[in-house]
């Protein structure tokens, strides 16, 4: 694969993921730009961040002030402030840390980690279809989730917004209600791409980094195969150095990516408890047959809750179970046959091997993986099943 196709190839990786970040204002502009521009894109960028993220987010916290002792209203405020307070983190973390993306992208474009043969041009392959899918599918719940909430609403009882927040203005006029619906439409749509475009460029990054590792596997278990059945020790002991460069660059962008997603992720999990709770605690009362539309908005919202927080933990889990392998494969190769230097140095390789990559959160005792998974929809119907015990 020449320069040019890699590239192209890992547009995949953060393509249309990059233009929500442009449309944000998060994306870093190019030294080339002037003054006047830059400007300009600062201020575009502080007019989406008070008028629509924490605009909405201090419309959700005051309505949940005023209704504190209203269990079922803190509830309704709680199915999208939550959400709306990790998108908050989510936009902040990648305004601040956008240098940490132009240098993690500037990295996954080096030579370094292009395929060289067609077994590792296939295994780039499927982890760029893998990322295409991923991203889509996630993309495709998340827009109809978005649309489900907001429109189910409109067609059950027009007189009604769909989101309990804060309203400035009395709604006792049609275009008033219009005016607020949209509000809430935009405010939401906002929320929505954004953690379209940042959860499917963390797991992109992550099955990236997954593609690279299989790759790295392929090489191991394969040194020393193409030499024609004759061992060329000066040969093998460059590839292996190779490879355990290869790795150490894996390991360093697999910290720039643990660097952007553990803060934001973390409130996620937090702030998707919360909602899985306030979904559950909505669902289970949901007994009359004509809550059928809310019954299909709740349960789209979850699954889109459940998505988001699966695709992360279960990317960063097959990173984790990857790096684990690295040993074996290196093991398949035919050490064997291989001069004493060359075995002392696959022995160190080994010893090296052993400990996993994890991505950690800000708790450094806690890795997101399937079991943080497990762990985080247990607790939310475990707080579920006493909040209505409690409420009963």
């Amino acid at each position: 694969m020449n320069t040019r196709d890699h590239h192209k190839a890992l547009e995949t990786f953060y393509k249309y993921q990059s233009w929500i970040f442009r449309l944000l204002a998060l994306w870093k502009l190019p030294d080339t730009v002037t003054p006047q521009f830059r400007k300009v894109h600062n201020i575009y960028f502080y007019y989406i961040l008070f008028f629509w993220v924490l605009s909405f987010d201090a419309s959700c916290f005051i309505q949940f002030i005023t209704n504190i002792t209203d269990l079922n209203e803190v509830i309704k405020v709680f199915f999208i402030f939550a959400t709306a307070l990790a998108v908050l983190s989510k936009y902040s973390t990648i305004k601040l840390k956008n240098n940490l993306y132009y240098e993690l992208v500037e990295t996954i474009h080096r030579p370094m980690f292009r395929p060289i043969n067609k077994r590792e041009m296939k295994l780039f392959k499927e982890s760029q279809n893998l990322s295409r899918t991923v991203r889509n599918s996630y993309c495709s719940i998340s827009l109809c989730a978005l649309h489900v909430v907001l429109m189910t609403q409109y067609f059950v009882d027009n007189t009604e917004l769909p989101l309990s927040i804060y309203n400035p203005i009395n709604m006792d006029q049609k275009w008033r209600y219009l005016l607020m619906y949209l509000y809430q439409y935009l405010a939401v749509s906002v929320c929505c791409y954004m953690n379209i475009a940042f959860d499917s460029i963390s797991a992109s990054f992550l099955i990236h980094i997954k593609g690279q590792l299989d790759i790295l596997c392929d090489r191991l278990e394969n040194l020393g195969s193409d030499e024609n059945n004759v061992v060329d020790d000066n040969k093998i002991t460059f590839k292996l150095k190779n490879c355990i460069k290869f790795y150490e660059e894996i390991v360093r962008i697999t910290s720039i990516v643990e660097n952007l997603v553990s803060f934001p992720i973390t409130i996620q999990i937090a702030c998707s408890v919360l909602v899985l709770v306030a979904n559950f605690y909505a669902m289970s009362f949901l007994s009359d047959p004509g809550d059928y539309a809310n019954f299909i908005k709740f349960l789209i919202y979850q699954l889109c809750m459940l998505s988001q927080i699966y695709i992360l933990c279960y990317f960063s889990s097959e990173v984790t179970f990857k790096s684990q392998e690295i040993s074996y494969y290196l093991y398949c190769s035919k050490w064997f046959e291989w001069n004493k230097l060359n075995r002392k140095l696959t022995l160190l390789m080994m010893t090296r091997f052993d400990l996993p990559i994890r991505i950690r959160s800000l708790n450094p005792t806690f890795t997101f993986d399937l079991a943080a998974f497990t762990s985080i929809v247990n607790s939310s119907y475990s707080y579920f099943a006493l909040l209505k015990r409690i409420n009963s």
